[in-house]
């Protein structure tokens, strides 16, 4: 399902500053927090709430805001995944404004508090690996190989961090693997069973630390992943690599985030899925026309010039820009034809242009122009 836009959620717009997001954000949140809501509408303000929620916690933070504003939804979404979306939203200081200082913040996350469920399986960090291409390894698609280094279980205590393997109850939540916190926050006490720390949701502990990984299960090793990278992929396009992120103890691996960085080429311009390049002519080409050959990503073609053509024109090759990513079909290559002012003359062609010359003196008409003028000289 295609979320809202965020902008649209706080009833404000995309010139508004952070202090207008704030304000919206303030008065949304005292209307809709569920422990306010009538008894039949939990569910309901729960929902609004976190909805509002999270479009602060993107809004309210500049580079998340600058990503939302120039990839778009779907873009966004593919780099920044829930937990990622609410690390570093400061929700208490708005509290704090609507209720004074008296409250206890230190303690109060609403991430934890609202959008983490108790039974939430724990996920690794997101890496993100930056891959430069070559102009036609994104259009054609190509394989690659790329090295990089993350967590990983540790194969000797086989992730448990203990040694021989060898692990005892945890004296912290006394082998149950979760304990309750109760929080004070500005609507009241929350209390909330929450997985234990110190044995992360196992119930057990190590005996004695394993000597390879300190006791964590995991250790840092350099992975080499071989990706195929689609052809027509564009610039700044992130691909997810599901599970090639970090690797936690008692819980999943995160993604691998692959931001591709395409190298612009000598002669072609990308704008979407088409292709642009300049090509020169001469003087006597534009006036008469000509055949040429020219560039394109799949070798040289010959177009015809048409006689009389002005510098500037720009002609269409229907089917020979980039291939659609995740479609079919490509788009088109656009020929801008300039043409090219000569920096030195031979002594004959010295002799036609002063030759031009007087002809133009003799036979101007306002109606016609310069390459009429050139075309009918040669003719």
């Amino acid at each position: 399902m295609t979320k809202k836009d965020y902008y649209e959620v706080l009833g404000v717009n995309k010139n508004s500053t952070k202090e207008e997001i704030k304000k919206a954000y303030k008065k949304l949140a005292l209307k809709y927090h569920p422990d306010r809501a009538p008894e039949d509408k939990k569910k309901e303000y729960e929902k609004k709430f976190k909805e509002i929620s999270e479009a602060y916690a993107v809004l309210s933070d500049d580079e998340k805001r600058r990503q939302y504003d120039n990839f778009g939804q779907a873009a966004f979404y593919q780099r920044y995944n829930q937990e990622d979306i609410f690390r570093g939203a400061d929700f208490s200081s708005i509290f704090e404004e609507l209720f004074g200082s008296s409250f206890d913040f230190d303690d109060f996350d609403i991430f934890d508090s609202f959008f983490r469920k108790t039974d939430r399986v724990r996920r690794g960090r997101d890496l993100q690996y930056n891959l430069v291409l070559d102009f036609e390894e994104a259009a054609f698609g190509c394989e690659k190989e790329i090295k990089f280094k993350k967590n990983i279980i540790c194969s000797k205590c086989n992730g448990t961090g203990a040694e021989n393997m060898e692990l005892i109850k945890c004296d912290e939540c006394d082998g149950g693997g979760y304990i309750t916190i109760s929080r004070k926050t500005p609507f009241g006490i929350f209390s909330q069973t929450t997985m234990c720390n110190k044995c992360n949701g196992s119930g057990k502990i190590p005996k004695k630390n394993c000597r390879y990984c300190n006791g964590t299960g995991i250790v840092k090793e350099e992975r080499v992943l071989k990706i195929k990278i689609p052809r027509g992929i564009s610039n700044n396009q992130v691909l997810r690599i599901k599970g090639e992120g970090e690797t936690i103890k008692n819980g999943e691996s995160g993604d691998l985030l692959i931001v591709v960085n395409i190298k612009p080429h000598k002669i072609f311009e990308r704008r979407k899925d088409d292709i642009y390049v300049v090509v020169p002519i001469t003087f006597s080409q534009a006036a008469l026309g000509d055949k040429i050959k020219v560039p394109t990503l799949y070798g040289e073609t010959t177009i015809k010039i048409p006689p009389g053509i002005e510098s500037g024109t720009i002609l269409r090759l229907k089917g020979k820009g980039i291939y659609k990513m995740g479609g079919h079909g490509k788009g088109d290559q656009f020929i801008k034809i300039k043409v090219k002012t000569p920096d030195k003359l031979t002594k004959k062609q010295r002799e036609l242009f002063i030759e031009l010359s007087k002809t133009e003196k003799k036979n101007l008409k306002p109606e016609k122009g310069f390459f009429e003028k050139i075309k009918d000289f040669f003719s």
